[in-house]
């Protein structure tokens, strides 16, 4: 069992690394397209002469370099281990820098879809990690249309569809929603092993305490 502080390290940044995983490159794609105003001006000087020689709008920049990564990481996969390796490694060195020196891409778009990528080994479940590298793809469309109004709406969305879940009759998100404090202790973070006495009360049972405490 982890401490109390070290397993709430692991759990932030987890935390951040599916923040990450779903939300950066849409978030590039909005502020590129829609919100400039909202880049600091020596920024701004720097990601235009970046996307100067990029003949695709944001949205189909990033989605072109999302499908590379996502097939560098399939072919990886199904490759022998020090092959695949190899072959993830160098191949994503090598198709990047070609894209950003023939101009199909920009630096800094390199820079956030392998961040994102980078952060999606985080995730501890690989099934989840594979749903939220959909999700992505999705939320980049959305902010590719509608700006950050649609990646904030894409968010909304997958929210509400989980919201409505249930595992075994409690919610998906217990215990964020429906919001329950005594329960939420151990959720974000790793609360000291001498506080989590009792059971959670989605579990319904005659004894609210757990066996090795009682006394």
């Amino acid at each position: 069992i982890q401490q109390a502080l070290i397993g709430t390290g692991l759990r932030l940044l987890r935390l951040i690394g599916f923040i990450v995983t779903i939300g950066f490159t849409a978030f590039y794609v909005s502020v590129t397209t829609f919100h400039y105003e909202l880049i600091p001006h020596t920024m701004l000087l720097n990601l235009v002469e970046s996307r100067s020689r990029v003949p695709f709008p944001p949205l189909y920049e990033a989605l072109l370099m999302e499908t590379t990564i996502e097939l560098l990481r399939e072919a990886g996969a199904r490759l022998p281990t020090k092959i695949g390796q190899t072959i993830g490694i160098v191949g994503g060195i090598v198709i990047g820098q070609a894209a950003v020196q023939a101009g199909f891409t920009s630096n800094i778009l390199i820079i956030s879809v392998a961040t994102s990528a980078i952060a999606s080994f985080v995730i501890p479940s690989y099934v989840m990690s594979a749903s939220l590298r959909l999700i992505r793809f999705g939320l980049i469309i959305l902010a590719g249309v509608m700006g950050n109004l649609g990646l904030f709406m894409g968010i909304g969305m997958v929210v509400i569809q989980l919201s409505g879940i249930t595992n075994l009759g409690a919610s998906y998100l217990t215990p964020v929603a429906p919001a329950n404090a005594k329960d939420a202790l151990d959720t974000f973070v790793r609360a000291p092993f001498w506080t989590l006495v009792g059971r959670p009360t989605i579990t319904r049972t005659p004894n609210s305490v757990k066996s090795k405490m009682r006394k």
